[in-house]
């Protein structure tokens, strides 16, 4: 039997919900070093890469590779009745995953795993010129401020400054964000860049992810993917490739 042991529920419930925004149900896949997903979105406009080591784990116990194929919406909605000390714990046995929510009680929740058919999908090699850290919450509110005039959004770098920006009928918006200002973290820019994405899928993303990880890091180039990679304390990442909208 497959058994792994988180020790925040509530926290858990931020992974699957930021999961959810690309795609409804998936494969996870436990192996004794660890747990992933990689998915794409339906549409093939976005793709969402979880690493989870087994060290990040209070107890995880997997001996071979198991495929753990789930409805996402059927995990959150247990995962939302989780209290806020409570501990989660996996189990896969008998074609069945076990949700265990334990605190001042233990309760189960059982599903039957899905096959979920599917090819393997490749680790994406993209050339980024541009790589910026910054909060999470930041980025976040950068879209907000710039769904209020456009569907797209564009980021442009250079000079050690990163742009997000919005046209449209409706005005304009730009924020601007730097090192000296506080704004961001860290940012390298080999080669001046700018690419546009859609704001909706970005929005989504974000808006659930920024409560994984305070701090995020952008990487894109020229009209290339956006990559959006959150830190999971412990060691694991959250990561997601969007698609470049051509405008």
């Amino acid at each position: 039997m497959v058994r792994f042991t988180f020790p925040d529920a509530r926290e858990w419930r931020y992974i699957i919900e930021s999961l959810a925004t690309i795609v409804d149900e998936a494969n996870f896949v436990a192996t004794p070093e660890g747990l992933t997903l990689r998915a794409l979105d339906p549409g093939r406009i976005a793709m969402v890469d979880l690493y989870m080591p087994a060290g990040l784990f209070e107890e995880y116990s997997v001996e071979a590779e198991t495929k753990i194929g789930v409805v996402l919406d059927d995990v959150n909605k247990v995962l939302k009745r989780a209290k806020s000390d409570d501990k989660l714990v996996f189990e896969v046995g008998g074609g069945r995953l076990t949700i265990i929510l334990q605190g001042r009680a233990e309760r189960r929740f059982r599903f039957p795993l899905l096959d979920i058919a599917g090819q393997e999908l490749p680790t994406p090699k993209l050339n980024f010129t541009v790589a910026a850290k910054m909060l999470s919450d930041t980025f976040r509110d950068a879209l907000k401020d710039a769904s209020l005039v456009s569907e797209s959004v564009r980021l442009k770098a250079e000079d050690e400054t990163l742009y997000v920006s919005a046209r449209s009928d409706k005005g304009e918006i730009e924020s601007k964000f730097t090192i000296e200002a506080g704004s961001l973290l860290e940012i390298d820019v080999k080669e001046q860049a700018e690419a546009s994405y859609g704001i909706d899928f970005l929005e989504k993303i974000v808006s659930k992810a920024y409560r994984v990880s305070d701090i995020m890091t952008l990487k894109f180039a020229t009209n290339m993917p956006l990559e959006m990679t959150f830190d999971i304390a412990g060691g694991g990442t959250l990561k997601y490739l969007l698609a470049p909208r051509m405008e």
